[in-house]
């Protein structure tokens, strides 16, 4: 059975200023168009269909429906990379799913998605699907999951799959952890940069948590970064070289 692969990448190196009373984000973030491009020339040449949002076109209804329309399309065997470079923030968690009291966003051109928001799209991915998800971006360690059920984030914490309710299978790794920061220069964030430089223009050969730790061997400033799994992750999985189809 053909496998497909698609992408979804989103950077943002400014906000609309009036969604976030008068800020315009582009502290820290002027790098994160040239990160997608570089998230872009890794999956491209593996034959990935890639669905690129940059700036004004990253709002909330664009990335959010990008996402279900993945969702509803793939099927067992498939992957789907979703990769964020951008600010990250948090909000008061107001549904009680969150041991710090805090709700992880991704911060879009025209307002914040809130990791509840995600959850309930990985929630209706089919069983055998494979996500990926990268983000570089502050407050990253469980932005892509509505619980919390760690006291602290550790380098591998699979989530009970009956607990997370996910049928698909999930690898995140984030540029830090949760209330830290992904610091973010012209040329590039410090995580993506990492990133780029592990995989080595395809000469990478290891599986996901080598990924990892030439990600982390690679960052040289205070964030940490993190890899987590979310859904009932397998061996095989856990095992690819990373983006395999």
């Amino acid at each position: 059975m053909e496998k497909n692969a698609f992408s979804l990448l989103v950077g943002l190196k400014s906000v609309d200023p009036d969604a976030y009373e008068g800020w315009n984000g582009t502290n820290g973030c002027e790098g994160c168009e040239i990160d997608v491009d570089r998230m872009e020339s890794i999956l491209q040449p593996l034959g990935y269909q890639n669905v690129v949002l940059k700036t004004e076109h990253a709002t909330a209804e664009n990335v959010l429906s990008v996402l279900k329309l993945a969702s509803m399309g793939l099927k067992e065997g498939d992957i789907f990379v979703f990769y964020f470079s951008g600010h990250g923030g948090q909000q008061p968690d107001e549904n009680g799913d969150e041991l710090d009291g805090q709700d992880e966003t991704l911060v879009l051109y025209d307002g914040e998605a809130i990791d509840d928001e995600l959850n309930e799209i990985w929630q209706s991915f089919k069983p055998g699907v494979r996500i990926v998800m990268l983000s570089d971006s502050c407050n990253s360690g469980t932005n892509y999951r509505a619980r919390m059920n760690v006291a602290e984030s550790t380098f591998m914490v699979p989530l009970d799959p009956e607990r997370a309710e996910m049928q698909a299978e999930m690898i995140h790794i984030g540029g830090c952890r949760d209330g830290h920061s992904s610091i973010g220069y012209e040329e590039g964030g410090v995580f993506t940069t990492a990133v780029w430089e592990t995989w080595a223009g395809g000469e990478f050969e290891g599986d996901y948590r080598e990924f990892h730790e030439g990600i982390k061997s690679r960052i040289t400033t205070r964030q940490k970064s993190q890899m987590n799994e979310y859904g009932p992750v397998d061996e095989n999985f856990r095992d690819q070289r990373p983006f395999t189809i």
